[in-house]
């Protein structure tokens, strides 16, 4: 996905959520669940191809009391966006902010193999996802993927 698409998919996200934002406190919200999907369904998961990746919280708004939701891929051969683009530039740790029980983050493993994606809130963790990913061209919106 080009960094121009990439860019103003964050900024719509980010525009939806300070029109949501609420003034009122609300107790720490966990994740319940994760989605990976893939731009064209039924393609499987291939290498360099980009996917959305959907938490689902407890609460449906990101105050200071709701912290926002981090991603994390325990194979490492991944890029999350914006969180990598951030931390490049130089701030440190980015959490994708909650907009109607919903945080969301882009991913493109780099790497064929098994990755066990992760959205969470707290240090207790949160769901997992694994998902096999095999060789992938990236065409456009969608993914080649080797079978």
């Amino acid at each position: 996905m080009g960094t121009r698409l990439r860019r103003l998919a964050v900024a719509a996200c980010s525009l939806a959520a300070v029109a949501t934002l609420g003034v009122t406190p609300q107790a720490s919200a966990d994740v319940t669940r994760l989605d990976v999907f893939p731009l064209v369904p039924h393609a499987g998961f291939g290498a360099n191809c980009t996917y959305l990746l959907v938490a689902t919280t407890t609460s449906s708004r990101f105050t200071p009391a709701t912290m926002g939701v981090s991603f994390v891929d325990d194979n490492r051969n991944s890029r999350f966006f914006p969180a990598d683009d951030l931390y490049a530039a130089g701030r440190l740790y980015y959490t994708a902010p909650v907009v109607g029980n919903r945080a969301f983050s882009l991913w493109t493993p780099t790497r064929p193999g098994k990755h066990v994606l992760m959205a969470y809130q707290t240090s207790a963790g949160g769901p997992q996802r694994t998902i096999t990913v095999r060789s992938g061209t990236p065409i456009g919106p969608g993914c080649i993927v080797s079978s």
